[in-house]
């Protein structure tokens, strides 16, 4: 592992207010993330499958297997107040790239097999706003959710699973197929989605020696179904200790899976500098969905939408950005917008709003439509009401709870209320697409339709 490499051998940083001195010099741009002499033409998104917001360094110093993401986040603009548009890979990545929520769409994906069908035609993705724009643009995905199968690679020159399933193979095979494929001077977009570190959590053994410290358990975490059964089926079976030696065991090897995404991505990154490809690059990271560990009663994720699977990390980065924290509040289908806008394309059709134009109390919300049925949320100025349609509601204050441990909902409680005003008419919108589910109203919300 690389994390005592320093990342100011592959990162250039700007600091004290001036560009890099082998940079192009000049003011920073007007723009939003701002770039010191001109925004960079290129650009590499990568998303990362099922990463859960506090086991990044950022967030929690403790977490100390993300330098290379960590460094990035810190010299780069950095989404602070960052909400994933919902909890699963399908959906998570379609709003993502629409700048829409799904609903906007007329659509939103389903987990289930009742009303499992891919993403209409008439969805126009990231990928298709740059072709039009003359951008020669390349996918790999090790998720099979994000593939022509299901409607999602529209606009991609060139859309594949990687032969070598790992997030270095994802990019080795993207940049050879766009080096062979775009023209001379052709402005290009790369696009890496990386599964890990998704269940079941797999990393190379030299990322996880803590395991043999621990009393071993008669389950087999690395088989995906193993990992299911285990989690789903023999955890209420257990007993507190071995409750906690399983969560142990799963804590380890979910931080193992996260250090080695961290390292390839750092490979990544050395190898597109070597190669030039980072001199005029746009480099956008942002995640899916998090990932739960028995917090509201689950693990994985597809289950609800508190923190610990809505909270997303999001940030752009380039050698010559203007380095800064965003402590607004910012939903995942801003990100599609805020490239588009940056790099000189229309917005229109899009509801996220470009990056530093959104007022800062607007309204984020997020569907999900998968294990649990359909679920919905509302978030304003750190206040959260999540609403599962079979009839319950939780109420969080995350400026005292930001992990959302203590449920203050309560028919009396005037600012839940005020939140249904909000978060009632998205679900009305959303019910014509999820029609196999029925909403149950709580009693205080029809008192007040």
């Amino acid at each position: 592992m690389r994390h005592l490499l320093t990342m100011a051998v592959l990162l250039v940083s700007c600091s004290g207010g001036e560009a890099p001195p082998d940079l192009p010099s000049g003011p920073p741009t007007d723009t939003f993330p701002s770039f010191y002499g001109s925004v960079p033409k290129n650009v590499l998104m990568i998303s990362i499958d099922t990463f859960r917001k506090d086991y990044m360094g950022r967030y929690d110093p403790g977490a100390d297997g993300t330098p290379t993401l960590t460094a990035l986040a810190s010299s780069g603009v950095a989404l602070d107040q960052h909400l994933t548009c919902s909890n699963w890979t399908f959906a998570g990545i379609a709003c993502t790239l629409l700048g829409t929520y799904n609903i906007d769409q007329g659509f939103t994906p389903k987990l289930t097999g009742d009303g499992h069908e891919p993403y209409p035609d008439s969805a126009v993705f990231l990928a298709e706003r740059l072709h039009d724009m003359g951008y020669y643009s390349v996918l790999a995905s090790t998720n099979g959710w994000f593939t022509p199968e299901w409607g999602m690679t529209q606009g991609y020159d060139d859309a594949f699973v990687p032969r070598n399933a790992t997030v270095w193979g994802a990019w080795a095979e993207a940049r050879d197929t766009l080096l062979g494929g775009r023209k001379a001077h052709q402005p290009w977009m790369v696009h890496v989605h990386a599964i890990e570190p998704h269940v079941p959590y797999k990393a190379p053994p030299q990322y996880q020696p803590e395991l043999a410290q621990l009393e071993p358990i008669p389950f087999d975490l690395e088989v995906k179904d193993d990992h299911y059964d285990t989690t789903r089926k023999v955890w209420p079976q257990m007993d507190e200790d071995e409750q906690q030696l399983l969560l142990q065991h799963l804590d380890i090897r979910y931080r193992a899976e996260i250090s080695y995404t961290d390292d390839q991505i750092y490979d990544i990154l050395a190898d597109a500098q070597a190669r030039g490809m980072l001199d005029d690059t746009l480099v956008v990271v942002w995640t899916d969905h998090g990932e739960a560990f028995w917090e509201h009663g689950h693990q994985s994720h597809a289950y609800t939408l508190h923190a610990e699977e809505n909270d997303g990390i999001a940030f752009f980065w380039a050698k010559n950005i203007v380095p800064m924290a965003w402590d607004e509040p910012t939903s995942a289908i801003d990100i599609a917008p805020t490239v588009v806008q940056l790099l000189g394309g229309a917005t229109d059709g899009m509801t996220g709003i470009p990056l530093g134009e959104a007022p800062v109390d607007r309204s984020l919300f997020a569907l999900s439509v998968a294990r649990t049925g359909a679920v919905q949320m509302v978030q304003k100025e750190e206040q959260k009401l999540i609403f599962n349609w079979r009839g319950t509601a939780w109420f969080y204050d995350r400026r005292a709870d930001p992990y959302e441990v203590t449920d203050l909902y309560a028919p009396t409680q005037p600012d839940a209320m005020a939140l249904w005003d909000e978060l009632a008419p998205m679900v009305e919108r959303a019910e014509p697409v999820a029609p196999q589910y029925q909403v149950n109203w709580p009693v205080e919300v029809l008192d007040r339709q």
